[in-house]
């Protein structure tokens, strides 16, 4: 599950944009809500330009997040990776084929950690479901021969883009895009923002977070990280706060997703290279970097790494990402962040 971060929210992008003035303006500050991947989204921007208002840019966002829903969508039959998991040929988008790139690239970085063919393993154990009681009795006894059999059709080396067309090694193979569509979708409504020349704002699909800039009175945006919760409906609390200055902010957590069959509980979170729903101590993963889309990749890729191998992965890319990682032991929740990971005071 996407660890949610606490903030005011609100959204925009337009098509158009206005006006002179010889002298400085007073910057106003706008919200806009809405839905999207299945999620909510959330922004907030500063602007003087009254062209620039929430209810002047929100339909573009919307018809922008449709558009993508188009292209990443399990929910939506007509979405290009539906057509790809169903064989048929055709040649994606760019967006697709960007997003499919940047996916392989993560995976290629993490050793295969981060792994988008997971989809047969997701189905299997009922995450991708609306009722998650599909779910049941499967995870407790999957044979051993009926993992390998699945097994045999997932693994990111196994597909390929080749002239314009997604190439599997198996048919069976198919794509799941939702460690990586919400990070994703921040970056392009961020870069409409950006394209608007509006250099005051934080952008929130889903819990994955990109911000550009400070408020106009020069304070940093102040996130929270959630502590974690003993079951999914317990309420939420900030464990720790942190600023956020033209960064992305993505948290993955097992927590709040799960399912419990005869008394043991299942993380949504998968092993690509095991199959098997994550049986570690790490109960979060926060990363800050520059693009929301990896942020997004690499806290699922940490959440499957575990403690230890995540400590190490962030330590050895120390130039790259900052990372908090709230895990458990005997004495109880503990933390552990990067050096330069910027706690709020």
């Amino acid at each position: 599950m996407k660890g949610r971060l606490w903030l005011a929210a609100g959204a925009c992008f337009c098509l158009c944009a206005v006006l002179s003035c010889g002298c400085a303006r007073q910057e106003n500050v706008w919200k806009m809500t809405g839905f999207a991947q299945g999620s909510y989204y959330a922004v907030t921007y500063y602007t003087a330009q009254k062209a620039l208002s929430a209810d002047r840019l929100q339909p573009a966002v919307d018809s922008l997040l449709q558009a993508f829903d188009l292209c990443a969508s399990l929910w939506k039959e007509n979405s290009e990776i539906c057509r790809v998991n169903r064989n048929e040929d055709f040649a994606p988008s760019e967006m697709f084929c960007d997003m499919f790139s940047k996916a392989q690239q993560v995976s290629r970085l993490t050793g295969g950690a981060f792994d988008i063919t997971v989809s047969p393993l997701v189905k299997h154990y009922g995450f991708s479901k609306k009722d998650k009681s599909e779910a049941e009795g499967k995870a407790g006894t999957l044979r051993g021969e009926e993992l390998a059999e699945i097994l045999r059709f997932v693994g990111w080396e196994k597909v390929r883009l080749e002239n314009g067309r997604v190439v599997k090694s198996d048919a069976r193979l198919q794509l799941d895009f939702n460690a990586i569509a919400q990070g994703y979708a921040s970056d392009l409504v961020a870069r409409m923002f950006d394209s608007l020349g509006i250099s005051h704002y934080l952008v929130d699909v889903g819990g994955e977070i990109r911000a550009r800039g400070r408020k106009p009175n020069g304070d940093r945006w102040v996130v929270g990280i959630e502590k974690p919760a003993g079951n999914a409906m317990d309420d939420r609390v900030v464990m720790a706060r942190m600023y956020l200055e033209d960064q992305s902010l993505v948290t993955s957590g097992n927590y709040r997703k799960y399912f419990e069959e005869n008394g043991k509980r299942y993380s949504h979170t998968i092993d690509p290279k095991t199959g098997r729903s994550v049986q570690h101590n790490l109960l979060s993963a926060t990363i800050l970097c520059g693009d929301c889309w990896e942020a997004d990749a690499l806290a699922t890729a940490c959440m499957v790494l575990g403690v230890d191998s995540a400590q190490a992965f962030l330590l050895r890319h120390a130039d790259r990402y900052e990372g908090f990682l709230i895990y458990a032991d005997s004495a109880g929740l503990c933390t552990w962040h990067t050096e330069g990971f910027p706690l709020a005071d």
